[in-house]
């Protein structure tokens, strides 16, 4: 019976004070935990919401330092926030950009999309017409909508690229010369950027720069896993 009511001097029941206080830290815990952005900038909101409660109501008087930079963490996730549901919101593409947007490029935001989309420009590459040759730099990096390219080393034809299928990928990523020669087979509508141009855009947008890489490297990795099998 003494241990017992020894030990119970040290078990409190718990007030609102103390259920904010484990909810605040308890949310910051599980935010580490949260892979989606969206959610995690919530749930630290609600997490300083909590603590700002806690650092008020609880202590003999408020702690004013914590609650300011909790409020500064607030104000700058609710900022975020707003950038994130601007991005998801619908916007009107053609028929054409919305083919590509919903095959190749639907881990973007419809914002993200059109912003890599309005840096390029269609052009319709005429049969027999060489968009990159061997040993040479590689200015334009392409992405074919309709039609057919081959690939040709030494003069040998190695590969053909058809619709949704990137030309100087390679080179885009590794920034060397060409490696093959690739040669319109049958015309050839394609969205095409200036490799210099594009890059600076993606310098500027870091979740743009980690998709786009991420898309040319998978199609890089399927063209040598097909070629690795010739």
């Amino acid at each position: 019976r003494r241990r017992f009511s020894c030990a119970t001097k040290w078990i409190k029941p718990m007030n609102i004070g103390d259920l904010t206080g484990h909810l605040a830290f308890g949310l910051i815990a599980l935010s580490f935990l949260v892979k989606d952005i969206f959610w995690l900038r919530l749930m630290s909101i609600t997490a300083s919401c909590f603590s700002i409660f806690y650092n008020y109501f609880i202590p003999t008087e408020p702690m004013v330092i914590a609650i300011f930079w909790n409020g500064v963490f607030i104000a700058v996730n609710l900022y975020h926030i707003a950038i994130i549901l601007y991005e998801k919101r619908e916007v009107k593409m053609d028929d054409k950009n919305q083919e590509l947007y919903d095959t190749l490029f639907k881990e973007m935001t419809p914002v993200e999309y059109l912003k890599i989309s309005r840096a390029a420009k269609w052009e319709l590459v005429k049969s027999g017409q060489r968009i990159i040759t061997q040993g040479m730099p590689v200015p334009d990096l392409y992405l074919i909508y309709n039609g057919t390219v081959d690939v040709l080393v030494d003069n040998e034809q190695i590969a053909e690229l058809k619709d949704g299928e990137f030309v100087g990928e390679m080179s885009f990523l590794t920034e060397k010369v060409a490696t093959a020669t690739c040669k319109v087979k049958y015309d050839a509508q394609c969205l095409v950027w200036k490799q210099r141009d594009f890059k600076e855009l993606l310098k500027r947008n870091p979740s743009l720069y980690f998709t786009i890489q991420s898309v040319l490297s998978a199609q890089v990795s399927d063209k040598l896993v097909i070629s690795s099998k010739k």
